[in-house]
């Protein structure tokens, strides 16, 4: 949805490059946290939602055109792609987290019935 507005944005800009490659890292990083369940993680949700917001910020400084509002439409995406990242991380932190815990208490839970 956004990338789809944003290349549509990019075909129109005008003399500055656009920053093609990192706005396909950041669309990429944000798709692999919204794969890796960031949603629905509070604080991983937080960075998620900041990555989309930076992206679409960068599509409309592209859409503006000019050599500065390319750079800064850079500079965002690769704000977008570590924040993106983070929330996949966090997301991942939080589901080995989890599986510690269950972890943890199955084995409490087989040592009390063992001591029985």
């Amino acid at each position: 949805m956004v990338r789809s507005t944003i290349l549509a944005v990019l075909l129109a800009a005008c003399a500055a490059a656009p920053p093609l490659k990192q706005l396909d890292l950041a669309t990429g990083s944000i798709h692999s946290a919204e794969h890796g369940g960031a949603a629905d993680v509070p604080r991983a949700a937080l960075y998620l939602q900041l990555a989309q917001e930076q992206t679409k910020r960068a599509g409309d400084l592209i859409a503006a055109g000019g050599e500065d509002n390319m750079k800064a439409a850079n500079r965002l995406l690769l704000r977008a792609q570590a924040d993106g990242e983070l929330a996949r991380v966090i997301a991942e932190a939080d589901r080995d987290r989890v599986a510690a815990a269950q972890a943890i208490e199955r084995v409490e839970a087989l040592e009390a019935g063992g001591a029985k």
